[in-house]
C-alpha cells in the first residue's frame, strides 16, 4: 500500500539493534541486505552505506582508540563466514 502511494523506503526485517552516537549518528547493520548504514536521528535520512561480505545480523558495537572512535561489528557463522569490520571518519 505504502509503495502505490510513492513511499518506497518501508525498511526490512531486523535482527539486532542500533547505536547512537551522542552527535545523532545511527548505525545499523542487522538486516539480511548486508548493508551497515549511518543514519541523521533527526531526519531518518540515509547518510552513508556500505556493503559487507556477509550479512551482520547483529548489533554494531562502538569503541574509541587513542581518541578515535570506530564503529563496526561481525557475525560468527560457519555457513556465514567470520569477520568483524571497523570504520572511521578519516583523520583531520
Amino acid at each position: 500500500e505504502l509503495k502505490k502511494r510513492g513511499i518506497s523506503a518501508t525498511g526490512t526485517e531486523n535482527y539486532g539493534g542500533p547505536i547512537v552516537t551522542s552527535t545523532g549518528l545511527v548505525f545499523i547493520a542487522s538486516t539480511p541486505d548486508k548493508f551497515l548504514r549511518a543514519f541523521d536521528a533527526r531526519s531518518g535520512a540515509e547518510l552513508w552505506r556500505y556493503k559487507l561480505p556477509f550479512a551482520s545480523m547483529a548489533t554494531p558495537a562502538m569503541y574509541e582508540v587513542n581518541g578515535r572512535q570506530f564503529a563496526g561489528g561481525g557475525k560468527i557463522s560457519k555457513d556465514r563466514g567470520g569477520l568483524y569490520m571497523a570504520f572511521s571518519l578519516p583523520d583531520k
